[in-house]
């Protein structure tokens, strides 16, 4: 019986571990987005700060290696310069101006 516990206990550890680590993943983007916003496009509401600080106050920086850091940060901001070269800055500002701002209330 105390088997059964353990495998059940370890199993929704593993699902809540998994679940935390996607929402932190996800935050985690999402600052590093709007950072590219904030910096290419002159957005002011230092939403990318807020959202780093939310990253940290979760605990979030525990469940990625400073590697898998790096490398989400390269993903993010690679796929946002593509993003913005293939419609050009005002068009790709433009349509990201709504959503930030949305956000940001």
């Amino acid at each position: 019986m105390k088997k059964i516990f353990l495998v059940i206990y370890i199993l929704l550890s593993v699902n809540v571990y998994a679940t935390d680590k996607a929402k932190c993943e996800e935050l985690f983007k999402s600052a590093i987005y709007n950072f590219y916003l904030e910096n290419s496009c002159k957005f002011d509401k230092r939403l990318s700060s807020t959202m780093r600080k939310k990253f940290k106050d979760q605990g979030c920086e525990e469940l990625f290696s400073d590697t898998d850091m790096k490398s989400l940060n390269s993903e993010v901001l690679g796929s946002s310069y593509q993003a913005m070269k293939k419609v050009g800055k005002d068009t790709f500002c433009e349509d990201n101006r709504d959503r930030y701002e949305k956000v940001t209330k």
